[in-house]
């Protein structure tokens, strides 16, 4: 077993998918699915409805017309698009319980919330067929560190320092200290939770993307938002160095920097609404009737 997979697994227990999830990917699996089928799985879990509902309701992803319950928001968005969200959801919702002294997880999201919405608006851009999905493709880009958070957060911090008083790059230095860099580890919790390879590829190869063998186009989309990410909002390892953008990136999307000032000043619109939508366990408007329903419901995989 890769020490990345070893870490992983490790984790598994808390970190797995519900059944909620398991479920819809049956559907998705299956040619004869109906849309009442793919309602009835999403309704097992209200919480998760609530939030899907108001997702498909912001005025980021927001459609011609407004979504009041599951049905609507599938015909209208479609069955992959809300598997993208749900996903991003419950990903957000498996690492809650991470105390705030070892993450500041609020921190974390809305820096990944922001990569997923320079992803998505860099795909429209590039005129990328199915650009909904590079959201979620965006999202996950730094999960491996949470995951490092949540099991050595030891290490994880004496490789940030490392990184910061030599200069090189902090996946370099996880590599020396883990054996692994977070990338790797993300694709690993993607392989845990069956993602198809497009998450797994763009997650561990996103600060390389010379190395993304099947979806180069893609890996390179994420990889420019995550450049502009780590400079305008950082994350959770408040990583001083300002990521330099591969060449080829430039390349494959044949987009400039002066192309991503609007996409940046959209993104920056976009964030807040995007985060408190996905993830309810920052201040909101609606924090205490989603943190009543999720006790109800239970928040525990």
């Amino acid at each position: 077993m890769r020490p990345a997979q070893k870490f992983a697994h490790s984790l598994a227990e808390h970190v797995t998918m519900p059944e909620v999830y398991r479920n819809f990917r049956r559907l998705i699996a299956a040619p004869d699915s109906k849309i009442n089928d793919y309602v009835a799985v999403v309704d097992t879990d209200p919480a998760l409805a609530t939030r899907l509902i108001r997702i498909a309701n912001t005025s980021f992803f927001g459609y011609s017309r407004a979504v009041h319950n599951i049905e609507q928001a599938i015909s209208l968005i479609g069955v992959m698009q809300i598997h993208d969200v749900l996903i991003s959801s419950l990903a957000m919702r498996a690492f809650a319980g991470i105390p705030n002294d070892i993450v500041n997880l609020t921190a974390f999201w809305e820096s990944s919330v922001y990569c997923g919405i320079m992803s998505r608006l860099i795909a429209k851009k590039c005129m990328l067929p199915a650009s909904q999905r590079l959201f979620s493709l965006g999202l996950f880009h730094d999960i491996g560190h949470i995951v490092m958070y949540a099991k050595r957060p030891d290490l994880a911090q004496q490789a940030l320092m490392q990184s910061l008083q030599q200069g090189e790059a902090l996946f370099r230095i996880e590599r020396k200290i883990f054996g692994f860099d977070y990338g790797q580890l993300g694709c690993e919790l993607m392989r845990l939770w069956h993602l198809p390879e497009n998450f797994q590829e763009i997650t561990q190869h996103h600060f390389e993307p010379e190395k993304a063998q099947h979806y180069p186009l893609e890996t390179a989309i994420v990889h420019l938002a995550y450049a502009i990410t780590q400079t305008e909002i950082g994350n959770v390892d408040a990583r001083v160095q300002q990521t330099v953008v591969s060449p080829l990136a430039w390349k494959l999307t044949k987009l400039n920097e002066n192309d991503l000032k609007s996409i940046r000043t959209e993104a920056q619109k976009n964030v807040q609404e995007v985060l408190h939508a996905l993830w309810p366990f920052v201040e909101s408007p609606y924090k205490k009737d989603l943190a009543k329903q999720d006790r109800l419901h239970g928040e525990d995989f």
